[in-house]
């Protein structure tokens, strides 16, 4: 099972690895800027190599990064669309740089402006990025579907994939956030529709990383707020039967809440999860 966590790089990007390790896990998630700020994070050659060798000598089999928080590819406010192309393109450079499979973003809001303005929005910014020669994929995650956010399902991802058609663009889906928005992934028939949605509208080859998260608030809630593993809405026998169905086992999972984060307990609940592999 490829089954991670997003980890902190507090006292060095190296030590995300560190941590990963220590949990026993093989996949990982990493912020390479501050994702509460514009101003991009510098990274000197020092820290690369030091999380390179890290990297390379770890039995870690997936590892991608997440954009910053304020990413608005869709906003009716040039000037936002064009720092959120900046971002993205210069983490796009560090993800590259530190080997990892792909940068996880948002996609933004069209803020009242309308879903196909959104979408062209979007697109065009997209296109100007994945045009650089970076050789890593841009991941956009589906939302959990409040206000006029873009991504609350996946025909509104496909129709981006259909304007953009680069080989670079790719998906991540959030367990809670598909949840919130509507999905029943709770219940197996839920589970089969949502992956069978994402194979004919970008196909599951473009799924390169999942979100493994419960969800603390109710189907259709539309409100984002993430949950341990089996303890929220979704429910255990469902992100059970999300870990083991066949179309899905074998991408990597990343987790994003914090009973992760604390020593011991931390590895015995991954140790708990992979228990539950079939």
């Amino acid at each position: 099972m490829n089954i991670g966590i997003h980890v902190s790089t507090s006292g060095g990007l190296d030590k995300a690895i560190d941590r990963t390790t220590e949990l026993g896990c093989n996949a990982f998630q990493v912020f390479v800027s501050n994702p509460r700020g514009w101003k991009s994070t510098l990274l000197d050659e020092g820290t690369i190599d030091l999380f390179l060798e890290k990297y390379k000598s770890a039995q870690i089999k997936n590892a991608v990064s997440h954009s910053i928080y304020l990413i608005n590819l869709a906003s009716p406010r040039p000037e936002l669309r064009q720092e959120s192309s900046q971002s993205l393109l210069s983490d796009l450079q560090k993800t590259a740089r530190l080997h990892l499979d792909g940068l996880v973003t948002h996609i933004g809001s069209h803020q009242g402006d309308g879903l196909m303005i959104g979408l062209e929005r979007v697109s065009e910014a997209l296109k100007e990025i994945l045009d650089k020669d970076i050789q890593t994929d841009l991941l956009l995650e589906n939302t959990a579907g409040a206000g006029t956010l873009i991504g609350k399902n996946f025909s509104e991802i496909g129709e981006i994939f259909d304007l953009v058609k680069s080989d670079r663009l790719g998906v991540c889906l959030d367990t809670a956030h598909a949840f919130e928005s509507g999905y029943e992934i709770n219940t197996e028939k839920g589970l089969d529709d949502l992956v069978k949605e994402i194979d004919h509208k970008v196909g599951l080859k473009r799924l390169k990383v999942i979100h493994l998260n419960d969800s603390m608030t109710s189907l259709g809630s539309n409100r984002d707020r993430h949950e341990e593993f089996g303890e929220g809405c979704i429910g255990l026998e469902a992100m059970i039967r999300i870990i083991n169905h066949p179309s899905l086992r074998d991408k990597p999972f990343i987790m994003e809440t914090p009973k992760l984060k604390s020593g011991t307990e931390g590895k015995e609940f991954i140790m708990t999860i992979k228990s539950y592999v079939r």
